[in-house]
């Protein structure tokens, strides 16, 4: 199996590419560390995933609407074909329109891409299973314990911390391999917050 994890450097891409090297995976990492920035070269960015041809795709790195850009547009070239796409999202997405939260660029772009995946996934459903080939899994998950910034004190709410995040890319990474598609996984911790 080989995989291309975006944002592999630090925090949660950085977890997930140590958890699958820790496993024996093929694993290649792309972040600004390594010459590839999704930000200001992402066409050669999203050409490198197409020439890698990896199984799995994890779509980590946050850049705004360029994260949303190559989810579409990875699936769009994966879609008949036996791929996973695993899209790390974000609780934000799921902001209830009331709430002020719901207006941040962040929020409508992980809105974006949960919105995206949950049309291809109901229309597999529907009348695409013949052809659709490829899997797409949208995670959410609430804080982690990483320097991404946040809005809001992170340290005054249950965090996450990397490698739990990256456990369950795995599992959802072995579901694929049992033909079982987990199409939206949402989670948060239950420690209490490490004031």
């Amino acid at each position: 199996m080989k995989v291309v994890v975006s944002g592999h450097s630090k925090g949660i891409g950085q977890a997930t590419y140590n958890e699958l090297s820790n496993r024996n995976i093929n694993v290649i990492g792309m972040s600004r560390t390594n010459g590839y920035d999704l930000e200001k070269e992402y066409d050669e960015f999203k050409n490198k995933i197409l020439q890698e041809d990896p199984d799995v795709f994890i779509n980590n790195a946050y850049v705004k609407d360029k994260q949303t850009k190559l989810l579409k547009d990875i699936f769009v070239e994966w879609e008949n074909k036996k791929k996973l796409i695993i899209n790390i999202c974000s609780i934000a997405s799921t902001i209830p329109r009331h709430h002020p939260d719901y207006f941040m660029p962040y929020a409508s772009d992980k809105r974006q891409q949960r919105d995206f995946c949950f049309e291809k996934n109901f229309m597999y459903s529907k009348k695409n299973f013949l052809t659709t080939k490829c899997d797409l899994v949208n995670i959410n998950f609430d804080y982690v314990d990483t320097d991404f910034k946040s809005k809001h004190n992170k340290k005054l709410f249950p965090n996450l911390n990397s490698k739990e995040v990256a456990d369950i890319i795995w599992y959802v990474m072995q579901g694929h391999k049992k033909n079982i598609c987990f199409r939206e996984v949402s989670f948060h911790s239950t420690r209490p917050p490490e004031q």
